[in-house]
């Protein structure tokens, strides 16, 4: 296993290592040099003057590495198998993936979401099948990169002239995620490799991005269009004064207008190629891959399941429902509690809820968690609660329940019912409904037996539908598919 350390002061790399020459210099590039330090604004000045364009980590000879690298006529670093007789023909690759250079583009390139955590997991294991990643952040939104998103990455860059940034890094593929900079999106019109997006949110296709109504909080199912108006729906929140952000019909069609250019799309659910397609993308150019999720901490110390503990895992924000199931817990009649993990935006506002309610010695807010104490708090539970009143475009955090054997009571929304198999891993509940909530959370405190049988189906489920073996899988045949037709995506 890789060290924290070693001679040439790179992290990652096992101890005692020597730096390689750049793959860049090697293939007669020059090569990007290391980020400069200091404020945002004074490394926008140093760019502007065309000076380097991000950071470069070089990758370190050593043990743990897969094996020396290679750079091809394009330009494309490859590895070669070690330990091996073949691995020492110059010029074989040994496995699928391997040579093939991926650009990720995403606004954050700090911890800071979902997507950000796919990409940081996602690229880890695409790196384990010998392909190369590359990261591109926008600097406007988010801060040098975190010390956990580097480690996947051969080199780390900000979106500066991304065209230009393409051209010399020569990536077989992009895959880009979240990504609000007009400018950059722009710029992947001309993309010279093929461009992959995957959607992991209704921001594209809602003037609010969450796809409920401002009036009654009811789910949204239809394209967003001109009658999003007299629901408020150009109305979001916003941290600055006033409190609220005015959303642009216009700019959003043009930025669904430059994301149908690319060459395929990915989604995690049947119901998200289905919202898509209502917005006018190809369903022929539409992969539904399911997301994923990584296997259960292993701990040394025992956790057993505690018979009236309700979990609740997200953000603290109206879209999730949490207030439902406050209300929920009002009419319950079976002894619970509840952990909430997680944080957001409406924190105090639903603190205040829990003291109106009278609930404020049932339910506990834990704050956000690291995945081995979440892990704990997954199987400590005795059901996960998932009352989202927004339409979910899979649910991770149903599936990470599925990988811990934990049941789930779910509302019915968006992609929920692609992994929520009813009385086997779990119940499913109308959205916005304490009444049926509390009756479907009776129903399961009640019994155990049951419990046990729902445990047993959900790690059932999560071992043949959700490992992150199967989404890597799918998705490394996509991108090589694509890369290798020139952007004809099969």
């Amino acid at each position: 296993m890789a060290g924290r350390g070693c001679a040439g002061g790179a992290p990652g790399a096992g101890a005692g290592c020597a730096l390689r020459t750049s793959p860049l210099r090697a293939a007669g590039r020059s090569p990007v040099r290391p980020q400069l330090r200091g404020g945002q604004r004074a490394r926008h000045a140093r760019l502007r003057r065309g000076q380097p364009l991000g950071v470069f980590r070089h990758r370190l000879g050593c043990a743990a590495a897969p094996g020396p690298r290679r750079v091809d006529g394009r330009g494309r670093m490859g590895v070669r198998d070690a330990g091996s007789g073949r691995g020492d023909e110059p010029g074989r690759e040994t496995a699928m993936g391997r040579g093939l250079r991926v650009a990720w583009l995403n606004d954050a390139a700090t911890p800071v979401g979902g997507a950000e955590r796919y990409v940081r997991e996602t690229a880890r294991e695409l790196g384990r099948r010998g392909v190369t990643s590359l990261l591109f952040y926008d600097v406007n939104v988010s801060s040098d990169p975190h010390p956990v998103m580097r480690e996947p990455f051969e080199g780390i860059f900000p979106i500066v002239d991304l065209a230009r940034q393409l051209r010399e890094l020569a990536p077989d593929v992009v895959y880009v995620h979240q990504l609000a900079s007009l400018k950059a999106q722009r710029a992947l019109v001309d993309s010279p490799a093929p461009v992959v997006r995957f959607f992991h949110d209704h921001r594209l296709f809602c003037l609010r991005e969450h796809k409920y109504t401002t009036l009654g909080k009811e789910p949204c199912t239809k394209p967003v269009g001109a009658a999003c108006y007299p629901c408020l729906g150009f109305v979001g929140r916003s941290e600055d004064w006033p409190g609220l952000k005015w959303a642009s019909l216009g700019r959003l069609r043009e930025e669904q207008a430059l994301a149908r250019s690319h060459h395929a799309f990915v989604v995690g659910s049947r119901y998200m190629a289905d919202h898509v397609a209502a917005h006018g993308f190809a369903r022929e150019r539409t992969h539904v891959i399911p997301l994923y999720a990584q296997a259960p901490h292993q701990s040394r110390v025992q956790v057993d399941r505690e018979e009236d503990l309700l979990l609740f895992v997200g953000q603290l924000t109206t879209g999730k429902g949490l207030d439902v199931l406050f209300h929920a817990l009002t009419r319950t009649t079976q002894p619970c509690r509840l952990a909430v993990v997680g944080r957001g935006r409406q924190e105090e506002e639903l603190r205040a809820k829990v003291d109106e309610l009278g609930l404020s010695k049932r339910v506990a807010f834990l704050g956000p968690m690291a995945p081995d104490a979440l892990s704990a708090q997954y199987r400590r539970a005795a059901c996960v609660v998932f009352p989202s009143r927004a339409p979910e475009t899979s649910g991770l955090v149903g599936i990470e329940a599925l990988a811990h054997g934990t049941p789930v009571i779910a509302s019915r929304v968006g992609g929920v019912g692609e992994w929520l198999t009813e009385g086997e891993t779990g119940l499913g509940v109308p959205p916005n409904d304490p009444e049926a909530l509390a009756k479907a959370i009776d129903r399961l405190m009640a019994a155990p037996g049951l419990r046990r049988t729902m445990e047993a189906h959900a790690r059932r489920t999560y071992e043949e539908r959700f490992v992150p073996e199967r989404h890597v899988t799918r998705l490394l045949a996509l991108l090589e598919s694509v890369a290798g037709a020139g952007g004809r995506a099969a």
